[in-house]
């Protein structure tokens, strides 16, 4: 039987016992899953090793663990891929964090574009879904959910990155123009794409504004399209 997995906010390395203390947590162990002394779940802490673990006691507020093993996390990202995705409505941009999670994103920058219709997000809610989503998909970190920026703010912490820009209007995306090595930054607009003076402002910074196909994609759709193609490149 497969085993649950946890995120745990602390250090495990060589420890023999752990004790995490979160309601939330203890809920999950005993009232979701109804976990009880003795069963046993993996314990995970960004550092890339799963820990075999047994639960020894669980209170309303704790849960104590005992570490029986530790092996290599499933996945593991061998690069930075941030993904610079325009804010969108709140259950749309819930699902590009969800999905960017599964497929490696390491660093999730949501960008205020000139088209966005929305104009905040629920931050603790975007690094709960992260957290779901790694432990759900044997990942062995959880991706950092930045605060909102600029897209002018965005360009400038990753002038130093690799980048790449979809939209509908652009040349047609090169599959073999990407690697699997170097480190990436990847921008995606809103619902009402990128506006002329964000991709003049890409134009001026010099980076490539490429297209998927002719079908106009929405968002969240082009999010996982465009993610596929950069991190499955051979």
């Amino acid at each position: 039987m497969r085993l649950h997995r946890f995120f745990i906010d602390e250090a495990i390395g060589s420890k023999k016992e752990v004790l995490v203390a979160s309601p939330e947590l203890a809920n999950q162990i005993s009232r979701v899953f109804r976990l009880k002394r003795g069963d046993r779940v993996i314990l995970f802490d960004g550092s890339g090793s799963d820990y075999e673990s047994e639960v020894t006691e669980a209170s309303k507020g704790s849960v104590l663990f005992r570490v029986l093993s530790a092996t290599h996390s499933r996945y593991m990202p061998e690069r930075k891929i941030y993904l610079c995705a325009a804010v969108v409505k709140k259950d749309n941009f819930e699902l590009i964090v969800e999905k960017a999670t599964e497929l490696g994103v390491t660093d999730i920058v949501p960008v205020l574009a000139e088209h966005s219709e929305k104009k905040s997000l629920n931050e603790g809610r975007l690094k709960k879904i992260a957290i779901e989503a790694s432990e759900q998909s044997g990942r062995g970190d959880v991706p950092r959910i930045c605060a909102i920026k600029s897209l002018e703010e965005a360009l400038s912490s990753l002038v130093e990155v690799d980048s790449i820009v979809f939209h509908t209007e652009g040349n047609s995306f090169e599959r073999q123009n990407v690697t699997r090595s170097d480190d990436i930054a990847i921008f995606i607009g809103p619902e009402g794409g990128w506006s002329r003076n964000e991709l003049d402002l890409f134009h001026k910074n010099k980076i490539p504004v490429v297209c998927l196909g002719p079908q106009v994609l929405r968002a969240e759709t082009a999010v996982v399209a465009a993610l596929s193609q950069v991190v499955f490149a051979a």
